[in-house]
């Protein structure tokens, strides 16, 4: 906040793009200008030129003081008017409150999640489908049209291994009952015998073969394999409170693969029987795009799907949420599509480190897997028991739990820097101790329940006018500084597509909340003057916290 009279304040004296930063104190002001890309237009360095800016610039409303501290310009906001303009903007934005407009006009796509079918949703989706969700809102808030696409893995030789392995092996009663756990065991054993057996692999393309022949039995089975799944993965997501614009999987972009487009620029080659685009100029192994036995191959239906987005969206960008496993696909995809003439700057990679097991790597073909499904079971049962303990007249116990249990599984992974591996650890993401999503979701009660208890004794009505001018205490004004800095922390999100930073923020804003809450009374403050002002404090915090769990997906009771 107060960015732009700052940025005022500095055109006077500087030239072109003015960026502020935040310092990493309050010691250190509010609002720093760096100064090192002045040294080389200047000609005299970063430092002297801080101390020149700082002397020459004259404050005024709302800035009380500039000094020069090394290299930066720091800006010193006066307090009363700091707070009066955080409680005010907080309170005329509500649930807006941190969004902006910078993607007013743009439309995003955010593809995530992306599941294969025949197989369970399992704790290695989690990342790509938190992450997803969390951008797509991000986006979102920051004035985008956004359209979401789950791009299933429904179509290659995959299902024919299946399809085989159902037929050699399969269980009627099974894939009634538990379709997705048979899917996976079927697929599992068909696996292991391919390891004793390898002509079982000419037995699986032969059978993917006659699937995108359109032979009738390989349909049926595929068709089959297919409804039951996408049941399972409404049933997950329901679970998640995530929606998807568009579901559409692989085979339904086999007939708009963009043959003729690659042949008419003469990008296809034949390379032992299959169809490529050579890529070793630009230092990449060729994309094949049809193999040997005519098959298509995954890199042509993303060919297909990138270009049917481009020619009904229209977007600015579209971001694929996918693991860093995959980077020479996508890489290799892009490069493509530049040479058919898309602009490069369309398509971009949102990569994510890997979900590790403490004794190795998850593994589907293995049957290393961690169901979502179990993983969600049991993080709700534990935080029932903790309410039980802790709260035990609870009137919304299951509710609440379960809002409880979900945030920790889904806070827990994006509190991390997307680019990092990330360690399942059972007993680190169940903790509900520390910087954690629990703890996050207990101070949006706390504030709740303390509000509420305004109301009842005090007769307290939100948005009730106060005078700032009472928050003279050190953990007041740390907490309105914190919460001025909302919007930046949503800014650095999107434009780095890191939703870790309004995790990170909002475990700073808890904690500099909590130490206001034990150090400064509310209800017993020694004048009314004084608990409203509080009050409104703790009102516009408990919006900040909402604002920044909802753009996490993650709940936000009211009681715990």
């Amino acid at each position: 906040m107060f960015e732009d009279e700052v940025k005022k304040l500095l055109a006077k004296h500087v030239k072109g793009e003015i960026t502020l930063e935040m310092p990493p104190s309050p010691d250190l002001g509010d609002l720093a200008f760096p100064c090192f890309s002045l040294a080389k237009e200047l000609k005299k360095g970063p430092v002297l030129i801080a101390r020149e800016l700082a002397l020459s610039i004259k404050p005024k409303e709302p800035i009380e003081k500039v000094e020069a501290h090394g290299a930066y310009v720091n800006f010193f906001l006066k307090k009363d008017r700091m707070a009066e303009g955080v409680i005010d903007a907080v309170r005329k934005t509500v649930e807006k409150y941190g969004s902006s407009n910078v993607g007013t006009g743009k439309t995003i796509l955010v593809e995530y999640s992306s599941p294969n079918i025949a197989k369970p949703l399992g704790i290695h989706h989690l990342r790509s489908t938190v992450i997803g969700e969390s951008i797509k809102r991000i986006a979102v808030f920051s004035g985008h049209k956004v359209e979401s696409i789950n791009h299933l893995g429904d179509w290659g030789t995959q299902f024919g291994q299946l399809i085989y392995a159902h037929k050699t092996w399969g269980n009627e009663e099974l894939l009634e009952k538990e379709p997705m756990r048979y899917l996976l065991d079927v697929y599992v054993r068909f696996n292991k015998e391919l390891e004793l057996d390898a002509s079982l692999q000419e037995r699986a393309r032969e059978w993917f073969k006659r699937l995108e022949d359109g032979d009738v039995e390989a349909v049926a089975l595929w068709t089959r394999f297919r409804d039951v799944s996408l049941r399972e993965f409404e049933r997950m997501y329901a679970m998640l409170g995530i929606r998807f614009d568009h579901v559409l999987g692989e085979q339904f972009y086999i007939d708009k693969t963009p043959r003729k487009e690659l042949e008419s620029k003469r990008l296809l080659q034949e390379s032992e029987g299959a169809l490529v685009v050579e890529l070793k100029p630009f230092g990449m192994p060729p994309l094949i795009f049809q193999k040997s036995d005519e098959a298509s191959t995954y890199h042509a239906r993303d060919l297909a799907a990138a270009l049917y987005r481009v020619r009904t969206h229209h977007p600015e960008r579209i971001l694929y949420v996918v693991g860093h496993q995959q980077e020479l696909h996508f890489r290799q995809l892009f490069k493509v599509l530049e040479l058919l003439g898309q602009p490069g700057s369309t398509f971009v990679h949102v990569s994510f480190g890997m979900l590790r097991l403490p004794d190795g790597k998850l593994s589907t073909r293995k049957g290393n897997v961690i169901y979502m499904e179990d993983v969600f079971t049991e993080a709700v049962t534990l935080a029932r028991r903790i309410i039980d303990k802790k709260n035990p007249t609870l009137a919304s116990k299951e509710t609440v739990a379960k809002q409880v249990g979900i945030g920790a599984v889904v806070f827990g992974d994006l509190v991390n820097d997307r680019n990092r591996d990330v360690l399942f650890d059972w007993d680190k993401i169940l903790d509900f101790e520390g910087d954690t999503g629990p703890y996050v979701q207990y101070t949006h009660a706390r504030s709740s329940s303390l509000l509420e208890k305004a109301k009842r004794e005090a007769g307290w009505k939100a948005g009730k006018q106060v005078d700032v001018s009472h928050l003279k205490q050190p953990e007041e004004q740390a907490l309105v500084r914190v919460l001025a800095q909302f919007p930046d922390a949503i800014a650095q999100a999107w434009g780095a597509y890191r939703p870790h930073h309004v995790a990170q923020y909002l475990l700073q804003l808890c904690r500099t909340f909590n130490v206001f809450y034990h150090g400064c009374p509310v209800l017993t403050a020694q004048s009314a003057e004084l608990r409203d002002a509080r009050l409104a404090l703790v009102e516009v915090s408990r919006q900040v916290i909402r604002n920044g769990l909802f753009l996490l997906n993650v709940a936000a009771p009211d009681e715990m």
